[in-house]
């Protein structure tokens, strides 16, 4: 800073900070926030037991690894907790011709070479009479296929260095886990619904959010992760979801847990089916499965009943539905309201993608966290 430039006035800073919702983004978001700044940061987070989450068994990326170090959670109390298993990437079955298989390693294949990526070289090599397929050059690839696991290492010289790998786990469980974490870290939980949401009659911004109960939660940022029903950025703010259902017909999705096999596979699995797709996620107790579906082509007691016929195991309980709308929100921040979650919008989760959305705006949060003004070229 030179001493042209005007000093933080530290009076100025976000002191306060309203999370709506719960869930996994809620408690990605809290647990995040109290790692951040400790208790220079007062956090409250607003959620109800009569609200249902959407969380089913999730699978994750490599990039989870960054989030789980920020908030310094234990590997093997979080698989515990989570039913976690471990991913090694995902089989897609199905979708070139029946019968066709195509795994994507979480890794790197081959040697670390200069010049040239690897991938690169296996082309010139197939071009001159080599028949290896590329998945037999994946350290990753080649476990999954032996239903094995082996954690990555620091050490290049070794070929587990170029392993990656990721999580299953129960999404509700991951939520429960954070909040034993955020608690004790100061994060503050009211049980409740909301009733009133008060804002700044010149500035626009939210005041204080107010309970069914008539608790007033005052506060400088509030945190949208009430879901699709995007509470505070679209019923409040006004940000429109902008509809991509003409690029991604999907719209509905419906999913049963079953009974795990005894040999659990260390990928998820999606394969392809007449009006979407089918998801298998492994976890330590059962196995989640679900089928998202385009609905103009498929109708629920359709998807419902091609799901149930193709389980590795007995149901462990009803079909549950899930209908959303494709599509992005272009304005996630506005004013002082900061959407995460399905709150910004939904993709449907071909590669695994949700949890690291949520992430992914922590992330771009905590890189651009404002002061009071909330300066809007920080949401742009």
């Amino acid at each position: 800073m030179t001493a042209s430039e005007p000093k933080p006035n530290p009076d100025h800073r976000v002191r306060r900070v309203v999370i709506l919702g719960g869930g996994t983004a809620g408690w990605m978001t809290a647990t995040a926030l109290t790692r951040t700044f400790g208790r220079t940061l007062s956090i409250t987070l607003l959620e109800s037991e009569e609200i249902g989450t959407v969380g089913v068994g999730e699978a994750t990326i490599p990039t989870i690894h960054w989030f789980n170090e920020l908030i310094g959670l234990d590997e093997i109390e979080f698989m515990r907790a989570t039913k976690a298993s471990f991913k090694l990437g995902i089989e897609f079955v199905d979708w070139a011709r029946p019968g066709h298989r195509y795994f994507h390693p979480f890794g790197s294949y081959g040697a670390a070479l200069p010049g040239v990526a690897f991938h690169h070289r296996w082309l010139k090599a197939c071009a001159e009479g080599l028949s290896m397929p590329l998945s037999a050059l994946s350290l990753a690839g080649q476990l999954a296929n032996d239903n094995r696991f082996a954690k990555p290492t620091g050490d290049a010289r070794s070929i587990l260095s170029t392993l990656g790998y990721a999580y299953h786990f129960d999404a509700n469980l991951y939520a429960a886990h954070l909040r034993t974490i955020a608690e004790p870290a100061g994060v503050t939980r009211i049980e409740g619904k909301l009733q009133e949401v008060e804002r700044d009659p010149d500035s626009g911004f939210v005041r204080a959010l107010t309970t069914q109960r008539g608790e007033r939660l005052e506060g400088d940022l509030f945190i949208d992760c009430s879901g699709f029903r995007a509470l505070l950025i679209d019923g409040v703010m006004g940000s429109p979801l902008e509809d991509w259902s003409q690029w991604l017909p999907c719209d509905r999705a419906v999913a049963v847990p079953c009974e795990r096999i005894a040999k659990t596979t260390p990928f998820t699995r999606s394969t392809a089916r007449n009006a979407g797709w089918q998801w298998r996620i492994p976890l330590q107790h059962r196995t989640g499965n679900g089928y998202v579906y385009a609905s103009q082509w498929c109708s629920d007691d359709e998807a419902a009943a091609s799901l149930l016929a193709n389980l590795d195991g007995e149901a462990l309980a009803d079909p549950r539905y899930l209908r959303f709308a494709p599509g992005t929100r272009r304005e996630p921040w506005i004013g002082n309201v900061v959407a995460i979650g399905l709150s910004t919008g939904f993709l449907e989760p071909l590669e695994s993608t949700s949890i690291h959305l949520i992430q992914s705006a922590i992330a771009k949060l905590l890189t651009l966290f404002p002061d009071r003004d909330c300066d809007q070229a920080l949401a742009t």
